[in-house]
């Protein structure tokens, strides 16, 4: 449809034709009665109502007004002429029988200097009458109000019009109020502005202009909420639509701190207007903030319908879609936001992504993206160091000291990442790497203490398999490791393990030094002198480090502490009986 502001020049010249050929008032028979309107007096125009049946909107339209002339001099309200209607719609681009928009309506109505304006449907019932629905329209500044007026049924359109007719001489009974109502708004006298607006409710009793600027004037004044929330009801019991209603039932519900409600008068905003995007952004923004984030999503929806593209409607739905708790959904819109702005890939970006990851329970979504983020930010160690802890968890050794080398690399000072590195190392069997791992850690400035709990692992796989192999082979390969973390990373678990297999592999030596002397060979009996002496550095190894150690395992280190003192004779006579300078 053509606008009516676009042809509004070609409307005034066919109009001013118009007005030089024929009198305006010879241009409707009859013509209204009292002579020519006053330069005070309303105009009202009634234009086509919409219907299915164009036949049936043109007639009901017609019969309207037809009743308002035939009911109001031109000195008391004047009717715009069917004619000049319809030559301001043709020259407008429009069919004399067009049925207009509200902002269409507006803008002829100005064009013919209407005041008011009758926007009806007209409804055929299934008796064979007619239902009319109807409102009159105004503008105040640059608003457009709506009066609702009650609908009628009657058994042709002449009936129905008549009805009609009646309900807009009761409407105008309040308007002489509510125009010295606005008058006052304007002027700053809200005192007096309600008194005029409760005169013209008084006038006429279902007035929604009139309370209208009683609740502008409620709002200039800062009225108590209550009292807001009392007149918005009221209007909205009349007018379900009205968006200045209900903005003002919103706000006094949120100003008294009752969210449940603010949500749904906001709800009840984006029904009512669903095309108005500002609306619908501002109700998005204040769900998103309350505890009902999910309901903004079919909002977001309807908005990104039209424009798939608006990274910044797509921001806002991944927030709500994470704060509804809606993970995959908001993985999914954290990913579109990246691809549509480059600009939001930052670590608090990733960082977030990995925690939706993490509360879907989704691992192998969590290293996808902490992937990423270790290729887009080589210098964060936090990205490596989730993704070789995810993997260690997993069993995927390999790639877990992968990403765990990487953390080393990205910062050198962190404790975590060389500990990740050396248990890693550990558990593939890598002793050497992690002891010179451990080495670098140290230099970098990383605490002993902290690594030595790392390093103790291959001690411990030591110490047990030789325990269940009793082999002295075994027990020196234990002894060796435990030592070479000791040299590392001294710490009591390694001093007990230096302490139990320095013992074992010394009473494993005493036990065959026994065999050796029962021999008659001078040899054995050298051998037997060379394996004491053997044994005698052992123990003095456990009576160092045992002390130290003990605390791990006290009944262990007494025992063991006790045995080293009763081998301590014997090995003293053995080596003046044996081992002879």
């Amino acid at each position: 449809m053509k606008s009516m502001q676009r042809h509004a020049a070609a409307a005034a010249g066919i109009l001013v034709l118009s007005l030089a050929s024929t009198p305006i008032f010879a241009q409707q028979q009859p013509a209204q009665r009292g002579g020519p309107p006053g330069s005070d007096t309303p105009y009202i125009l009634i234009a086509t109502f919409h219907s299915s049946d164009m036949k049936l909107g043109v007639d009901a339209a017609d019969e309207v007004r037809h009743r308002v002339q035939d009911e109001h001099t031109a000195k008391e309200l004047y009717v715009v002429p069917k004619m000049n209607i319809n030559n301001t719609l043709e020259a407008s681009g429009y069919r004399p029988d067009s049925a207009l928009n509200a902002s269409d309506l507006m803008e002829l109505s100005k064009q013919l200097h209407g005041e008011f304006v009758l926007d009806g449907t007209a409804t055929k019932l299934p008796n064979n009458g007619v239902r009319i629905e109807s409102r009159l329209l105004t503008r105040t500044g640059t608003q457009t109000l709506v009066q609702p007026l009650p609908p009628v049924d009657g058994k042709d359109v002449g009936e129905a019009g008549k009805s009609i007719e009646r309900s807009i001489s009761e409407a105008l009974k309040g308007m002489p109020a509510y125009k010295t109502c606005t008058n006052d708004l304007r002027a700053a006298k809200y005192a007096d502005a309600v008194t005029q607006a409760q005169i013209g409710i008084k006038a006429y009793p279902g007035s929604v202009l009139n309370r209208l600027c009683e609740l502008s004037a409620y709002s200039y004044n800062k009225a108590p909420a209550d009292a807001v929330i009392a007149l918005s009801n009221e209007i909205l019991a009349l007018d379900p639509t009205s968006m200045i209603a209900l903005t003002n039932l919103a706000d006094s519900y949120a100003q008294k701190g009752d969210t449940s409600k603010a949500i749904e008068t906001n709800l009840r905003i984006y029904r009512a207007d669903p095309t108005n995007q500002a609306v619908a952004e501002s109700i998005v923004a204040q769900l998103a903030n309350s505890g009902a984030p999910d309901k903004a999503l079919p909002i977001i929806d309807s908005l990104l319908k039209d424009n798939p593209g608006d990274a910044g409607m797509v921001h806002t739905k991944w927030s709500v879609l994470r704060r509804a708790k809606q993970w995959k959904d908001a993985i999914a819109t954290g990913e579109l936001l990246a691809k549509l702005d480059t600009t939001q890939i930052t670590v608090d970006y990733f960082n977030r992504m990995i925690s939706d990851a993490q509360a879907d329970s989704d691992v192998a979504k969590q290293n996808e993206i902490a992937t990423k983020a270790a290729q887009k930010f080589p210098t964060d160690v936090d990205f490596p160091l989730l993704l070789a802890s995810n993997y260690q968890k997993a069993g995927q050794l390999q790639q877990a000291l992968t990403a765990a080398r990487r953390a080393t690399v990205a910062d050198p000072k962190s404790a975590n990442a060389w500990l990740l590195s050396i248990i890693t190392a550990n558990s593939l069997k890598m002793s050497d790497s992690s002891g010179a791992w451990a080495k670098s850690a140290i230099a970098a400035g990383v605490s002993k203490d902290q690594l030595g709990a790392a390093l103790i692992g291959p001690a411990n796989d030591a110490f047990q398999k030789a325990q269940a192999s009793k082999l002295r082979a075994d027990w020196f390969t234990a002894l060796q490791i435990a030592e070479q973390v000791d040299s590392i990373a001294p710490t009591t678990n390694s001093k007990f393990f230096i302490g139990v297999t320095s013992y074992s592999a010394a009473a494993d030596i005493m036990t065959e030094v026994q065999e050796l002397i029962k021999s008659k060979k001078k040899e054995d009996h050298a051998q037997a002198c060379t394996e004491v002496k053997q044994a005698e550095d052992l123990f003095a190894t456990t009576s160092i480090a045992m002390p130290a150690g003990g605390s791990v395992s006290p009944p262990t280190a007494g025992q063991i502490l006790g045995a080293v003192q009763q081998y301590g004779p014997y090995i003293d006579q053995f080596k003046k009986t044996y081992c002879k300078p």
